[in-house]
């Protein structure tokens, strides 16, 4: 569910899809603004007559991808109606090649073998003629689009030149631009053509997938070329100063196909004109096979990102996380159980593990999870305590062969946590070669200040003392050497910079001692590993915050950020300006969406599976803050309606007029509305935990939900829409979760003529010639806030409510 979208390779399987009776169903978003959005779903029956849809089939041309996970996207098309007279802006040429039958009169021009087969058009590539699907000249492309899909490509064949071309022309023969795929050379050629020749044109090796949609555009005076793999997501290839015909003359649309020699193929083309609108993005849960009779189908059942991100596992404290992220060859968070002997390496490239090793033939303790480490992480760590500085116990790992030829190659980046009482040139840990030639030892001088010892021939380790001051005073401490930049860390600080020997062949670890000597005092925590052929010291040195303050004040949308890469998304798209500071999550232990959910609660804020791609989106409150009529996606008539459908509630469902509200060792505290209360009485939902940084922030966030539903007004729920009839089809397609939209010519009964309102959520069901969509909606008014002398936001006692 996390692969990129530039590497999927789409398979369209919509002439499976049963559209009659079933149809597609959708559902996305929340019930109503207060609850949290849930995992988007998509379910659908396909045709499995010849059991291509059945998992584990390996004569199936989908073998092996008809397993579960697998991507699934559903999008529907539309097209805008030819209105007026000629000449039509392009962006009306429009086909979707669903009768079987070209349009004569759409494609007047057409030659050579051209026909309509399974939806598409089909021309065919004779060797020694040509042919194409060719328009009137009755379209202008100034401020305009011509679109279409190229599905399938024609083989060479034994040609000496092959081609397939889609071009918008001018009066002038060979005067034209557009675009020519060569069979021959594999290439996709962008042109703009005089003399049917280009010298300035744009090649591009053909994709299947980044190529299968291709547009030519005119804006402003520039001529756009522009493919797309989905016909949502559009990528610019080449501009133009748009050419003085392309804007005063009417044009042809033409696809004319070549081949000199060679045997017969052909090109297929579709959805000319089609503007594509994305209805979900998921992964397929389960591919069952059912049978009628002897029929065989399969009831496919997709969820969108959602679902899993909710299956991940729980998250580790957050200053393992930003460790894993950063990809140590070797990491010892050093967390283990009390009673516990060894500690184990989490990187997955098999260090081996740290053992316990007794120095002297008794005495010491070391004791797993019985000292304090970094103060976010919530954990415990070991505690070294020795009975001098020769008698006591330490850890020793061989990191193995994996690691040993990873440190010959490149250079050694590390870092730690500490904390101790006792200098006097007690170590921390020392790395060394199998042979005991290459040794790096990271220690304590006498006064606690931070030192690199190093040899690279075995002799007298040569020292290097930073200027870190004394790190001897019983609190924690974080250091990042990168070798690479000569460069030591501490606590976050200015750079160090170290002139020690470069280590290589490197193997051998021990923690809290150096040959059986200098054994450490204290505790050692979250010994990370790296390997690299670039600077790496910069990137580590934010662990320090990861693990003393787990990033408490960074806004909510970098927090959100933050959890995603931890997650594996490799998208996140983030709406409005205003996200609060949020406290530290340190500990971890919830999923990485859970955590982000919890963010978005206290922000305010909806977090929410783009049903575009692969990818999560956030919005701030202040998205909703205030509709602007003209940023309206739609508006629909009352009488346009499933009017069957349509209530205004004014039920208590949504009412508050208590809220408790805390914050992580912060104060509790009570917000009423006393007015609603000696009406409706007490409302209270129980009390609420936010993120916040301060006591004023959970104030302000439990007096915005009480102005906001203490005494809740009429509102409709929900809007069921037959959208495929009616003109505004497109438009209505483009909402979305926190979108606007108004129902005008509401009945006498209703508070008010015309109600706008916000998308929270819908289900929507594809049919043939039908989609109906049911938009669950709440009012938008709820969050408009006070704006100081506007007429509509600064009246007394109904809309002079503050933003928070």
């Amino acid at each position: 569910m996390t692969t990129p979208v530039t590497d999927i390779v789409w398979t369209d399987i919509s002439g499976r899809v049963e559209v009659a009776e079933q149809g597609i169903v959708i559902n996305r978003g929340a019930a109503d603004e207060l609850a949290e959005i849930q995992t988007g779903t998509c379910s659908l029956l396909l045709d499995n007559a010849d059991g291509a849809l059945s998992p584990g089939v390996a004569t199936s041309p989908y073998y092996p991808l008809v397993r579960k996970g697998v991507p699934l996207r559903v999008a529907v098309t539309t097209a805008t109606p030819r209105t007026g007279v000629a000449p039509y802006p392009m962006a009306m040429l429009c086909d979707d090649f669903e009768d079987g039958v070209v349009n004569t009169t759409l494609w007047p021009g057409s030659y050579g073998t051209v026909s309509e087969v399974g939806s598409r058009v089909r021309i065919s590539l004779d060797p020694g003629s040509t042919a194409s699907l060719q328009s009137a000249r009755a379209w202008t492309l100034a401020g305009s689009t011509a679109t279409i899909r190229l599905v399938r490509v024609p083989a060479v064949n034994g040609s000496s030149a092959a081609a397939a071309r889609f071009m918008v022309n001018s009066t002038t023969s060979g005067t034209r631009a557009g675009f020519t795929y060569n069979a021959v050379t594999g290439s996709l050629r962008l042109v703009s053509e005089v003399g049917f020749a280009d010298g300035a044109a744009v090649t591009l090796t053909y994709s299947a997938r980044d190529h299968r949609w291709l547009r030519l555009r005119e804006a402003a005076g520039t001529l756009y070329w522009e493919t797309s793999s989905d016909g949502y997501n559009w990528t610019i290839r080449r501009t133009l100063a748009t050419p003085a015909w392309a804007t005063s003359q009417q044009v042809v649309m033409d696809l004319p196909v070549s081949r000199t020699g060679g045997t017969a193929d052909y090109v297929e083309w579709d959805l000319v004109g089609h503007r594509v609108h994305s209805r979900f993005w998921g992964g397929v849960n389960d591919w069952p096979t059912r049978w009628r009779g002897l029929y065989a189908t399969a009831m496919v059942t997709c969820s969108d990102l959602f679902a899993p991100l909710a299956r991940q596992p729980q998250l580790r404290s957050i200053l393992d996380e930003e460790i894993l992220n950063d990809g140590p060859i070797a990491y010892y968070p050093l967390t283990e159980d009390s009673g516990s002997t060894t500690a184990g390496d989490l990187s997955g490239v098999t260090a081996g593990p740290l053992g316990i090793v007794q120095q002297g033939i008794t005495g010491g303790v070391l004791d797993f999870s019985a000292g304090p480490g970094p103060a976010a992480t919530g954990e415990q760590y070991p505690l070294f305590t020795p009975v001098s500085a020769t008698q006591g116990k330490y850890l020793a790992a061989d990191l193995g062969a994996e690691y040993q030829r990873l440190s010959a190659g490149q250079f050694n980046c590390v870092e730690g946590w500490f904390t101790t009482s006792t200098g006097s040139g007690r170590v921390i840990f020392a790395l060394e070669s199998v042979d005991q030639q290459k040794q790096i030892v990271f220690s304590l001088t006498a006064g606690g200040v931070l030192q690199i010892e190093h040899t690279q021939s075995g002799g007298t380790l040569i020292v290097t003392t930073s200027t870190s001051g004394n790190l001897a005073d019983g609190r924690q401490h974080h250091f990042v050497y990168d070798e690479w930049s000569t460069n030591l860390w501490v606590d976050g600080g200015a750079p160090d910079t170290m002139f020690v020997d470069l280590m290589y062949d490197l193997r051998l670890l021990t923690v809290g001692a150096y040959h059986n000597g200098r054994l450490w005092s204290g505790t050692v925590s979250s010994i990370a590993l790296y390997t690299t052929i670039g600077p790496r010291g910069p990137d580590l040195i934010n662990h320090y915050t990861a693990g003393m303050t787990a990033f408490a004040g960074e806004g909510a949308d970098a927090r959100i950020a933050r959890l995603a890469g931890y997650s594996g998304v490799n998208s996140l798209t983030v709406f409005g300006s205003i996200h609060d500071p949020v406290a530290g999550q340190g500990a971890g232990g919830s999923t990485a969406l859970s955590m982000m959910q919890a963010v978005a609660t206290t922000d305010g804020g909806k977090l929410y599976a783009e049903r575009d791609w692969i990818g999560l989106a956030y919005q701030g409150r202040d998205v909703r803050y205030n509709p602007d009529p003209s940023s309206e996606t739609f508006t629909v008539a009352y009488a346009d309606l499933e009017t069957a459908d349509v209530e205004v509630s004014t039920d208590d469902q949504k009412q508050k007029n208590i809220v408790v509200a805390t914050r992580p060792n912060g104060a509790r505290q009570r917000v009423i509305d006393q007015p609603s209360i000696d009406l409706y009485g007490p409302r209270d939902d129980g009390e609420m935990t936010l993120l916040k940084t301060t006591d004023n922030g959970v104030l302000d966030a439990a007096n915005w939900l009480v102005s906001r539903y203490a005494d809740p007004p009429p509102e409709v729920r929900e809007v069921p829409v037959e959208a495929y009839t009616l003109p505004q089809y497109a438009d209505i397609l483009d909402g979305d979760i926190s979108e606007y939209f108004s129902v005008t010519g509401m009945p006498a009964e209703a508070p008010a003529t015309d109600m706008r309102l916000t998308i929270e959520g819908y289900t929507e069901t594809i049919k043939s010639q039908s989609h109906l969509i049911k938009f669950r909606t709440s009012l938008a008014a709820t969050d408009s806030v006070w704006v100081l002398d506007d007429a509509v936001y600064s009246v007394l006692g109904t809309t002079t409510r503050l933003a928070y």
